[in-house]
């Protein structure tokens, strides 16, 4: 099949009828009618049945679709990066972050990047890494700030500060100890869980599950200031990262360290594949400086 084959057939096959694909593909009705009979001539069999209007793939067509469908994500793929690579300026950083980096220590880095190069424009954007790995994979972004990324083919993680986890609680709820805290200590304590869907949420979850403590969960969530909010309202208690807990500044709400510590690595991370622009280049070392000052490694 020839590449206008391939198009024409999926064109049918997800729009059901060679009237409607005319229409999506901006052609001509007896033109799709044409390309399909020939395709279908070229195959030596056939890839619909013309019932009633309809075009009923047969078997042959739902076997080739699967693989016609995935050569067309690929097309999409390709499509998204050649926009995306289209210039914004060398004076521009397309920059991402998860949700949690974004409340707080973004801002802090861009607006202090602004302060010394007051000609740059920014593109900012919130995104889970997942989602992260495809923005860069796509040229969409050209650099992310992410918690402990997991290791992933063409993907590049440079740490640029640490940090600690630390206990949240209610500034009236009474704890073991106003110390250094231990895990077996919460036990009787509402216990306000990170689920596991995020590169911190997995890290933690090791360290619960290796502590061995039975805790009183009473609500789970992914998003860190979820955990915080609840917890400023009574909730319960919560362990998430400094920053989080930091960047809101509650009087309901007590920070703790933890008597084991837990650390992470805020990480910049890039594609291995795409050639960093300068001002790029100078973002990164200016994040490393103040992500170090409020979180040194």
């Amino acid at each position: 099949m020839r590449t206008r084959h391939i198009e024409i057939f999926h064109a049918v096959y997800t729009c059901g009828s060679v009237t409607k694909a005319a229409k999506f593909l901006n052609v001509s009705q007896p033109s799709v009618s044409k390309v399909l009979s020939h395709a279908e001539d070229q195959l030596g069999y056939r890839l619909f049945d013309r019932t009633g209007g309809r075009m009923v793939p047969t078997l042959e067509a739902e076997k080739l679709y699967e693989h016609a469908n995935r050569l067309f994500d690929e097309i999409d793929s390709v499509r998204r990066v050649a926009q995306n690579l289209r210039s914004i300026g060398d004076d521009a950083v397309r920059l991402a972050s998860t949700p949690a980096l974004g409340v707080n220590l973004i801002p802090e880095v861009v607006a202090s990047f602004l302060s010394e190069y007051p000609g740059t424009y920014f593109e900012l954007e919130t995104l889970h890494f997942e989602e992260i790995v495809a923005a860069l994979r796509e040229s969409r972004i050209d650099i992310a700030i992410a918690f402990d990324p997991p290791k992933q083919a063409e993907i590049e993680a440079t740490p640029i500060a640490s940090g600690q986890f630390v206990l949240i609680k209610p500034s009236s709820m009474k704890v073991p100890s106003r110390k250094a805290i231990d895990l077996t200590q919460l036990q009787t304590l509402p216990f306000v869980r990170l689920n596991n869907r995020g590169p911190l949420g997995q890290l933690l979850d090791s360290y619960l599950d290796r502590a061995d403590a039975s805790l009183n969960i009473v609500a789970a969530t992914e998003t860190y200031q979820i955990a915080h909010a609840l917890v400023s309202r009574g909730i319960g208690v919560s362990i998430i990262d400094e920053i989080t807990a930091k960047s809101n500044d509650s009087p309901n709400v007590e920070i703790l360290p933890l008597e084991s510590p837990l650390s992470f690595d805020v990480c910049a991370v890039q594609s291995s594949h795409s050639k960093s622009s300068n001002t790029t280049k100078t973002f990164l070392s200016h994040a490393k400086l103040v992500a170090g000052e409020l979180l040194p490694l």
